[in-house]
């Protein structure tokens, strides 16, 4: 365990959002690549915004970057609390009221801050004007589809003032077929090629150090200023 003193001296960066599963997947490599992240994250002093689960990738991405010293926030529906205290809520009401009070709470086992929401969209949209560092994609399922596809489409849209990081670790070749799916809507005359800039797929041999090229693609990640529709009123409209 890395000494949570060694991140003190860094200054604090923008906050940045993790999409992955809550399970674990059939290949320790998925692990790998979410305790790695975690790590990156905490090391370099960049907050951890996530869905606030502690199973599966989710819970390990936040247990490493913790362990590490690092910041985490989770984001949750009140649903899926409710779910984790038992069937009735039972415990439910008293943590969310300490939650309310904007303390720390230990969620199964996971000591971090955590907002609880009403509903999956704006769980998203907090997640999104928390993640002012950009967003980070390890493998998952529909769920993790969905948030960095709506990420990507916010930035198109301008609903993202300005356009923010979308890099997405294609672990174990994971996210190849997404990126090929892209490339192809691209040809179909679906996707405009310039647009294709909002997202930065990265590849890595199976025990590369996830983490380090993660923070790298962040820092790496260009937009082409031309990409996108803008001057479209999200405020009033």
């Amino acid at each position: 365990m890395v000494n949570p003193s060694t991140t003190a001296s860094l200054s604090p960066k923008a906050p940045v959002c993790v999409f992955c599963a809550s399970s674990l997947g059939t290949s320790p490599i998925y692990a790998a690549a979410a305790i790695s992240l975690g790590r990156s994250l905490a090391l370099s002093s960049t907050p951890l915004i996530y869905g606030g689960g502690s199973k599966g990738l989710m819970g390990l991405v936040a247990s490493s970057a913790l362990e590490n010293g690092g910041q985490v926030h989770g984001i949750i529906p009140k649903a899926f609390l409710v779910a984790t205290n038992g069937e009735k809520g039972e415990g439910a009401s008293s943590q969310e009221e300490e939650i309310g009070k904007g303390k720390t709470v230990n969620l199964e086992g996971h000591k971090s801050k955590v907002t609880v929401v009403g509903g999956m969209h704006e769980r998203k949209t907090l997640m999104s004007k928390l993640s002012t560092g950009g967003f980070i994609t390890l493998p998952g399922g529909f769920g993790t589809f969905e948030e960095v596809m709506e990420m990507t489409t916010w930035s198109q849209l301008g609903i993202h003032a300005t356009p923010k990081p979308i890099v997405v670790l294609s672990v174990g070749g994971f996210f190849a077929p997404l990126k090929e799916q892209c490339e192809r809507a691209v040809k179909a005359g679906f996707i405009a090629e310039k647009n294709l800039s909002f997202l930065k797929f990265v590849d890595g041999p199976d025990d590369a150090d996830w983490g380090a090229l993660a923070m790298q693609a962040l820092d790496e990640w260009v937009w082409d200023a031309e990409a996108g529709y803008r001057g479209l009123d999200w405020e009033t409209s």
